[in-house]
């Protein structure tokens, strides 16, 4: 549990988490922490199942089967992940630090300079030739760092497509965000780079919090390669794939609504989020909001792929991407129709793993023949569009450009209340 924590101290602590900022729009990872701290607090952690945790914590019937329903898995990483970003954003003077460790179901608790010592004490150097290898990998990232900042100068400049690129299939797509007097942001999920004053950026893959990434290994051989320089966050630089897409949705847009505004993921708020429609682009890793609203999906999207949770007849349960050297392969996006936070105003998702495949899911969305298409496919018997769905599109690409991309499936997602109707 920790030095000098008692459990008075972890329930005041878990109260305090729990009304925080980053847990007041998720009842469910507020009722899974309260579930666990009980739990880790009695000795019985150690010997929780996720069977169990469905169970008791998400309501589920005997019949649950967890590998056919990853729920408990998916929030068990979301709490985490808000845990980690609480403590980087709001944890001013607390004494406490409550973590929830990878692989485990038991919450651990240690004071924040016990935290601290623990953390040092993990930093592991790596062999010296592997720091030089990564310290190449620095002037690399700084390269394709540049490349993408010029993709985002580019957004600025190009003027607005004309009218005539709007036909009736893409008015039936975006005729949410058209329909309403709420401002549209287009929201560019920014990775974290770490700037080394006067030499250049890196950026492990691997790791997109300031919180955690002193326990990178690479970051460590870097630092150690540099003499020990301090880094800085940066999140100034986004892919080219997700900058190509923020480009042709924002001209799309821009012909038919007023208040399009561009914004990056790092200075993206909850208030904004609230009082505007949203378009998130890039993957959920990026988008650290859209892991912290816990946004109800069938298809999510994972490190290898993307993860069908609920297959229907006929569908596949993952599909894996596939990364060549030379900056080519065969990966999928996804493309999710959400309602807002706390059922208000709009969001769209898109996203996947290697950015030439954001900027195809965006092509299927600003491209009147690529929009029929999937019209076509998401049309429900009645002859209307569903208001919410997912739908997953495969994208082979070359050189970083996609060229060659095709529809897989989609689901129709639930609205709160309403039953979801058909799937295809």
């Amino acid at each position: 549990m920790g030095f000098g924590v008692d459990g008075e101290a972890v329930r005041a602590q878990v109260e305090r988490l729990a009304q925080s900022k980053t847990f007041a729009t998720s009842e469910v990872h507020r009722r899974l922490l309260h579930y666990l701290a009980t739990k880790t607090l009695a000795g019985e952690a150690d010997r929780l199942k996720e069977y169990t945790i469905g169970l008791e914590a998400f309501g589920k019937p005997d019949s649950y089967d967890p590998k056919q329903d990853s729920i408990v898995r998916l929030q068990i990483g979301r709490l985490r992940q808000k845990l980690a970003t609480y403590y980087q954003s709001e944890a001013a003077g607390d004494e406490l630090v409550i973590s929830l460790p990878k692989g485990a179901f038991k919450l651990q608790f240690a004071s924040a300079a016990e935290h601290n010592r623990t953390r040092r004490r993990l930093l592991s150097p790596l062999k010296q030739h592997l720091v030089w290898v990564l310290a190449a990998a620095l002037v690399a990232a700084t390269v394709w760092a540049a490349v993408a900042t010029f993709a985002l100068h580019r957004l600025r400049v190009q003027s607005a497509v004309s009218q005539e690129r709007w036909n009736s299939d893409l008015e039936e797509l975006w005729a949410p965000f058209l329909g309403d007097r709420r401002p549209l942001l287009v929201c560019i999920g920014a990775p974290l780079f770490v700037r080394f004053p006067e030499i250049g950026f890196f950026r492990d893959p691997k790791t997109n919090d300031w919180q955690e990434i002193g326990s990178s290994e690479r970051f460590v051989a870097v630092k150690k390669a540099l003499g020990g320089r301090e880094g800085l966050p940066s999140y100034a630089f986004t892919g080219m794939g997700e900058a190509e897409a923020a480009v042709i949705i924002s001209q799309l847009l821009s012909t038919r609504k007023q208040d399009v505004l561009l914004t990056r993921s790092n200075t993206l708020s909850w208030q904004q989020i609230v009082d505007s429609d949203v378009v998130f682009i890039g993957p959920p890793k990026f988008n650290t909001q859209l892991q912290a609203a816990a946004l109800s999906q069938d298809i999510v999207i994972e490190a290898e792929g993307i993860r069908n949770m609920k297959p229907q007849k006929g569908e596949p349960e993952f599909l894996r991407d596939h990364i060549m050297p030379g900056s080519e392969g065969e990966t999928h996006a996804l493309i999710t129709r959400a309602p807002g936070l706390s059922a208000m105003g709009e969001m769209l998702v898109i996203a996947g793993n290697a950015s030439p495949d954001t900027h195809s899911a965006a092509e299927w969305l600003t491209q009147p023949w690529r929009a029929r298409d999937l019209v076509n496919h998401l049309r429900l018997p009645s002859g209307k569009l569903p208001t919410y769905y997912q739908a997953v599109v495969k994208v082979s690409f070359k050189q970083g450009v996609p060229v060659q991309s095709s529809y897989v499936f989609h689901h129709v997602l639930e609205r709160a209340g309403h039953p979801a109707g058909n799937k295809r």
